[in-house]
């Protein structure tokens, strides 16, 4: 049996998944999103997206903002977009290995992932259960 892969810096990923598995709001019906993981600590990564990510929130909810880090909501709104991803660890002693649970906000500009607060978030809040693939080349 092959080790777990140990994501890095440069690797290309899917982001996929969520709470409601393939019905999460976020995933709008596809398989997840594709992009590369440009920064990476012991508990965040953002990865550059492809294309931009326009998301409308489901009737009757909204999209929660963490700005550019922040403990608490800073604002809601009816649609979140970008073209960055923040990944961050959604389980205490979680490393970069398969398989992963990840918090996901989706960031207009890319994300600093010193300013995410512990227990905090940042970008537009959109799944708290996604999970991360490797791409073949």
């Amino acid at each position: 049996m092959d080790a777990p892969h140990r994501f890095t810096v440069g690797d290309r990923v899917l982001v996929h998944g969520g709470y409601d598995g393939d019905h999460s709001d976020w995933l709008r019906g596809g398989e997840g999103f594709r992009g590369t993981i440009r920064k990476l600590t012991a508990e965040a990564a953002a990865v550059e997206l492809d294309q931009e990510l326009v998301l409308d929130a489901p009737p009757g909810a909204t999209w929660e903002d963490f700005g550019r880090g922040s403990m608490s909501v800073i604002r809601e709104t009816d649609v979140a977009r970008g073209r960055w991803l923040t990944l961050i660890h959604g389980w205490l002693e979680q490393t970069w290995a398969d398989p992963v649970r990840l918090q996901v906000g989706l960031c207009e500009d890319e994300p600093d992932l010193n300013a995410i607060p512990r227990g905090g978030g940042i970008g537009y809040w959109v799944e708290s259960h996604a999970g991360i693939a490797l791409l073949p080349d």
